[in-house]
């Protein structure tokens, strides 16, 4: 009589004991979007999480590197008599607790790795002249092409060349899909304040002393209010720029007087100084506070003066 093989149809759970499991069998379609329901306390998270997700990524970290392995915490075998056809897992949660901001489930899984190098190795590639290559073993094994059309050598994507911070990275974003522009609605506090009065928030940044003597020195009027200046000023304040330095003299709190140059800066230039994107403002909130360098003092910025678009 001939055997006939097919394959498997459903995860099969034989007596997992786990929490209030007790000693359950329990076969699981493949290959179809399963929920499990059921009343509270009845082993629904206990099933998906501590029995097949448990196992699953068990077997799957089995399959990665040691040094990825390592970075990924392990869970023991579940309390279970045997589980066949459960294929590999990852658990995806809502907000996953990631080291960076490019940090994904592909980087942390490896998987972007595969992807990178099934795109480099598997896709097709373009010739100089425009000819596109369908995908061949010698592109994959060699990592050079020869177009069959016009003949030239060249060299194709690699690997590297797919990562988010290569040089095929957007200049926009830097390859992190978020990107930091000024809010210039926030740059003045209070227009009927007076610079000297503190109306440019924007200049509120570490390492501002210097703004308003240099706005004073250049003609800006500092002891009117900010909406009696004229349009030309309110826009150099906010827009304008200078290539050379301008010397001011500068009172410390202890009531010395130092003369410098100092090169001016504009609102929405000393805030683009003063933040260094190191962390992502979400759902347009503007209170909190991110370290950053500026001019070499190191201090912080006043997030609520970055749009982060998406």
């Amino acid at each position: 009589m001939k055997r006939e093989n097919t394959a498997p149809t459903h995860i099969e759970v034989r007596g997992a004991r786990a929490n209030n499991l007790k000693d359950i069998d329990v076969d699981i379609q493949l290959n179809r979007f399963v929920a499990v329901c059921g009343v509270s306390g009845s082993g629904k998270s206990t099933l998906a999480t501590d029995v097949l997700y448990a196992e699953g990524a068990r077997r799957y970290l089995q399959a990665l590197s040691t040094y990825t392995r390592r970075r990924i915490g392990q869970s023991a075998r579940p309390d279970v008599e045997r589980i066949r056809y459960l294929p590999s897992a990852v658990a995806l949660r809502q907000r996953p607790v990631v080291p960076g901001i490019r940090s994904t489930l592909g980087t942390m899984s490896e998987l972007l790795n595969i992807l990178r190098l099934s795109f480099s190795r598997l896709g097709s590639h373009l010739c100089p002249n425009g000819h596109r290559l369908p995908p061949s073993l010698d592109t994959a094994r060699l990592g050079r092409c020869v177009c069959p059309e016009c003949g030239v050598e060249f060299v194709p994507f690699s690997a590297e060349d797919f990562a988010f911070n290569s040089l095929g990275a957007c200049p926009e974003c830097r390859g992190t899909g978020v990107v930091e522009e000024i809010d210039e609605s926030r740059l003045i506090a209070d227009p009927n304040k007076s610079i000297n009065e503190g109306a440019v928030a924007g200049w509120r940044v570490p390492g501002s002393f210097f703004y308003v003597p240099t706005a004073e020195a250049i003609g800006i009027p500092i002891d009117i209010p900010f909406k009696d200046l004229t349009e030309e000023q309110k826009d150099f304040v906010l827009h304008g720029k200078m290539i050379d330095k301008t010397p001011v003299s500068v009172m410390s709190s202890a009531g010395k007087v130092y003369e410098m140059k100092a090169q001016y800066l504009n609102a929405a230039d000393a805030v683009a100084h003063a933040y260094n994107g190191n962390s992502i403002i979400v759902n347009g909130q503007w209170e909190n506070w991110y370290v950053v360098n500026f001019n070499g003092v190191v201090g912080y910025a006043d997030s609520r003066y970055i749009h982060i678009s998406q």
